[in-house]
């Protein structure tokens, strides 16, 4: 019988490194030759996957490009157009923090077809196109001392609702000039004064020629929505976050203009308007509540709730839901008419302010035109123009017209008979001041 040729074997499990699973495989071979075909396979996936490896051990490569049963894939499969170069990349930025996927620093690479991590060795580790984004914001750090911003991206099938098959991308840029970015958008007039502003001034012109469906980076505006809890490190400075827990994590939900994010840990989970049915409330006591957001059929159906919300928070939330409608189920095919504009963008049909915005902006025209100077605001009934004279009554009113004081003047004498006619209105109901949460 022919000595076995262990060549493949020595290749997959070098004697030097994996002496005891070498001897393993050689002794269960030894024992039912039956087996030599099917180790033979493994030990060439084995090699096969060790020839494309560089810097990280077998191990660590092969969980994050091939991921357990039920997972999502993670973002480490990237397509081949994504192989940034020194002359194809518009700007790079050595050292940045990414937390999604992976929690480590790489070189953050963006170009006009691409935007990637990348090692120290000039090697993709993940990436997306830009064409296949479905969602990009720039939100604040919560809770941090110093401040810092994370950008969230959310490529298309990567919301974390329903069939989601994609990892979303986090990465995390400090509150400062741009000292590490180098490239050709630095002399090409995007706005330099921080990364915050390089990063959103680039993207949004990168964004509006691609096929993606977000034409521009995502920001927090005050009149869309902010926490009614003061941050105790930066006082003075509105937080735009509200702390929550998914089952036994925590972390923050914001309530942005084209929906609601649920981040900073994976899987990140991204409700565009379009993907609500409805949202309800649960579990209301005086410290806390929960929110169930309720995911549209074609998006899985599913009932997500969010726990342990601050009481406090209750007034703005549920003004941020009831101006975008999210309580009405009826409103769903139509929130999703608008997502799904057949024209263009999604976000082009929402040219200017949004819903919310009109709304505070509309509320404050209220104020201004119903405003008389040297009126007191708490309607005390001083002034002769006070809607409290309205509500006297009927005695009250033909007293006032009797009156001979002086400066005042006696309408039924100047009416005539006309005043034999008319009808006295009912009392006016006092207009309740609208007071942003």
């Amino acid at each position: 019988m022919a000595a076995t040729d262990y060549a493949w074997l020595d290749a997959a499990f070098p004697p030097s490194s994996q002496r005891p699973l070498n001897r393993s495989v050689r002794d269960a071979i030894g024992k039912d030759p039956k087996y030599l075909n099917l180790f033979q396979n493994i030990g060439s996936y084995i090699v096969s996957l060790q020839s494309g490896i560089t810097d990280e051990p077998v191990i660590k490569k092969r969980k994050l490009d091939t991921p357990t049963e039920g997972s999502s894939p993670a973002a480490t499969t990237v397509p081949t157009s994504i192989k940034p170069t020194a002359n194809g990349a518009l700007l790079k930025v050595e050292g940045i923090s990414f937390s999604v996927p992976q929690r480590k620093k790489f070189t953050l690479v963006i170009s006009r077809q691409s935007l990637t991590a990348v090692t120290p060795a000039g090697l993709v580790e993940f990436g997306v196109e830009l064409d296949n984004i479905e969602y990009i914001c720039c939100l604040p750090v919560p809770d941090k001392a110093a401040r810092q911003w994370n950008f969230c991206i959310i490529p298309v099938g990567g919301s974390g609702l329903g069939e989601s098959n994609d990892d979303s991308i986090v990465f995390t840029i400090a509150d400062g000039a741009p000292k590490t970015a180098s490239g050709d958008a630095m002399g090409s007039g995007y706005d330099t004064s921080t990364y915050r502003t390089l990063l959103v001034d680039l993207l949004n012109a990168l964004l509006k020629p691609s096929k993606s469906r977000i034409s521009s980076v995502e920001e927090p505006n005050e009149k869309i929505f902010f926490s009614a809890l003061p941050q105790s490190h930066r006082k003075g400075e509105k937080a735009f976050h509200v702390k929550a827990h998914r089952g036994s994590k925590e972390g923050y939900l914001f309530f942005l203009r084209r929906g609601i994010l649920w981040a900073f840990k994976k899987p990140l989970m991204h409700f565009s308007f379009g993907d609500v049915e409805s949202i309800s409330y649960s579990s209301i006591t005086k410290r806390t509540f929960n929110l169930s957001i309720h995911v549209a059929a074609d998006r899985g159906g599913a009932e997500i709730e969010f726990s342990m919300i601050d009481q406090e928070e209750f007034a703005g939330i549920d003004s941020y839901i009831k101006l975008n409608k999210l309580n009405d189920a009826s409103m769903a095919d139509q929130r999703r008419a608008k997502v799904f504009n057949i024209n263009g963008k999604a976000d082009e049909v929402e040219e200017g302010p949004g819903e919310l915005e009109k709304a505070w902006d509309d509320a404050e025209d209220e104020e201004e035109e119903d405003y008389v100077p040297g009126q007191d605001e708490d309607d005390d009934g001083s002034g002769s123009d006070s809607d409290s004279e309205d509500s006297e009554g009927d005695d009250a009113g033909s007293e006032n017209m009797d009156s001979d004081e002086e400066g005042s003047v006696d309408l039924k004498e100047e009416l005539g008979s006309e005043m034999e006619d008319v009808v006295p209105e009912a009392p006016k109901p006092k207009r309740v001041k609208k007071v942003r949460a």
